[in-house]
């Protein structure tokens, strides 16, 4: 255990101030997105809004990453990425706001589109920034602590979300849950406000710059590689879609459990990302960036199909948190896996290119997880992600498989 620590600890030391500063933004804005993350469903419910409604204005989200996703590469190509993170947290800070403060579903819906084309542009920038600010010798390092500090944050994101409704109700602020809700939302967007701070301290750097005629510049990239990268992230948002943003309603409406008890299942599933975030390295060295991905994906898919026949809360609870620690173990991977595909200057756009496949499908399949939900049961969600991501875990294998028998590491 020493050795592996040292091992950690000598890497760690070699990320560079850029690096440290965007990690810490990253907690700061994890933790404050963690309690919006949690409670913003919640909120909708108790305002009177059915599951396709919250599946409407979930999937006007998605649809804002996914308008911005190729335009945020671009911006990113040209302008400096400091003024370009700093202006994108400010103008997601009051789309969130706003998207708090309406009441009609429209509103909601086109202030959540708008928070979410702001949050996307930090998003796309992440792993090329990750890239250009690190050696080979600690990247994979760097990607994971990355994932790992989000993974921290939301933790502890997600254990204050649960109880701030309950403390504002216990200390008499007010008596009704929805307000308590409210309130706690509007705090919850302090995080992302205060993440601006490390932003300031950034060295003004821009992303390499790539000149670009619109139509010339398309046909530039490789698409043999593009189009491989492509198919199996479309599948995983098909899935995802249909169940994640809707995990904290599965608990409230099949087990009636309230916002504390929700709160903290979500807080255990962090750590346990966390931990398994840390481990990414070591699974990678030992069996190479493919292997870990299919392997990972493959493993989860036991604990979904339990999630949807399930009615025992506790054993349910460990299948929520196995499913989510492996399904998501390998995306510091991914996103590394990605980025060693491709050239530097391509980077931002294959970035955003992954975004855009993954929120666009994210649009669609959200707004029909409501409906499905709704109208059947969260067990057909369920079993419509599981064959879509044992699908992608196929086409991952069978598009690079020739890269595992020498492993990216």
């Amino acid at each position: 255990m020493k050795n592996i620590i040292r091992y950690y600890f000598l890497h760690i030391n070699l990320f560079n101030k850029n690096a440290k500063l965007f990690l810490f933004s990253g907690f700061l804005s994890g933790l404050g997105l963690a309690i919006f993350g949690l409670l913003f469903n919640l909120y909708l419910k108790e305002n009177g809004f059915s599951e396709s409604q919250i599946g409407t204005i979930l999937s006007f989200g998605a649809l804002g990453s996914a308008i911005m996703a190729i335009p945020a590469a671009m911006i990113l190509e040209r302008f400096y990425l400091k003024k370009i993170l700093i202006w994108s947290a400010l103008l997601a800070v009051v789309s969130y706001f706003f998207a708090i403060f309406s009441e009609i579903l429209s509103l909601i819906s086109l202030f959540f589109l708008f928070a979410n084309m702001f949050v996307i542009v930090y998003r796309v920038a992440t792993s090329p920034f990750l890239m250009n600010n690190s050696s080979k010798r600690e990247r994979i390092f760097l990607f994971s602590a990355n994932s790992a500090l989000a993974m921290f944050a939301q933790s502890i994101g997600f254990l204050l979300g649960g109880y701030l409704p309950k403390l504002f109700l216990v200390i008499n602020v007010t008596s009704s849950l929805l307000v308590a809700y409210k309130f706690s939302l509007y705090i919850s967007i302090i995080g992302t406000l205060v993440s601006i701070i490390p932003f300031l301290k950034l060295t003004q750097a821009p992303i390499i710059k790539r000149g670009f005629n619109f139509l010339r510049g398309f046909k530039d990239y490789n698409w043999s590689i593009l189009s491989k990268l492509i198919v199996p992230r479309l599948l995983l948002g098909l899935g995802a879609g249909l169940v994640i943003p809707f995990m904290n309603l599965y608990f409230k409406n099949v087990f009636h459990a309230e916002s504390t008890s929700i709160g903290f299942f979500f807080s255990i599933l962090q750590i346990f990302l966390f931990l398994g975030f840390l481990s990414t390295p070591l699974l990678s060295k030992r069996f190479g960036m493919l292997n870990t991905i299919v392997f990972t994906q493959l493993l989860s898919i036991p604990f979904m199909l339990f999630l949807a026949i399930s009615k025992n809360l506790p054993l349910s609870v460990i299948a929520f948190i196995a499913r989510g620690t492996l399904m998501n173990l390998n995306q510091p991977i991914i996103s590394n896996f990605e980025m060693e595909l491709v050239k530097q200057t391509d980077r931002p756009f294959t970035n955003a290119l992954s975004t855009l496949t993954w929120q666009g499908t994210f649009t669609i399949s959200s707004w029909l997880g409501g409906h499905i939900i709704e109208n059947y049961s969260f067990a057909w969600s369920f079993y419509i992600t599981i064959f879509l991501y044992l699908i992608s875990a196929i086409t991952y294998y069978v598009f690079f498989r020739s890269i595992a028998k020498n492993p990216l590491t």
